[in-house]
């Protein structure tokens, strides 16, 4: 699980689920006039079932929309890995520098209307991931 707290954070956790260190392959795209017509692609920092932290080469402001769409490896009940891919709606909810090293933002989103199927496979992801 991505423990990436400051010792000095004395606020309370607001995530309901566990979120696991993971780079998947990300295609982020607008769902309004708000964020630039072409997609943008990239791989996650973390996932959860609730949202995801990737790193961004400009800056997206927080409350952004954006279509999410994300390649998850998932292993079935015979052992196989099949890459599922999810779609999703989220909105940005932090957008930070990335530093000096290596420039561009680092954006967390919240996943926004998700079905049942959807965090279903989400969770699965995080489950069969967080003790690797």
């Amino acid at each position: 699980m991505s423990e990436k707290k400051n010792e000095d954070y004395s606020g309370r956790e607001r995530r309901r689920s566990q979120r696991v260190d993971a780079q998947v392959a990300l295609q982020l795209s607008g769902t309004d006039d708000t964020f630039p017509a072409e997609s943008i692609t990239t791989e996650s920092i973390n996932v959860g079932a609730e949202g995801v932290y990737c790193h961004v080469a400009h800056f997206i402001a927080p409350l952004t929309k954006l279509q999410v769409t994300m390649v998850l490896p998932l292993q079935n009940r015979k052992g196989q890995v099949k890459n599922e891919v999810v779609k999703t709606q989220a909105v940005v909810v932090r957008c930070q520098p990335a530093g000096a090293e290596s420039g561009g933002y680092r954006i967390a989103c919240f996943f926004t209307g998700l079905d049942t199927s959807t965090r279903a496979t989400l969770e699965d992801y995080v489950r069969q991931h967080s003790s690797t």
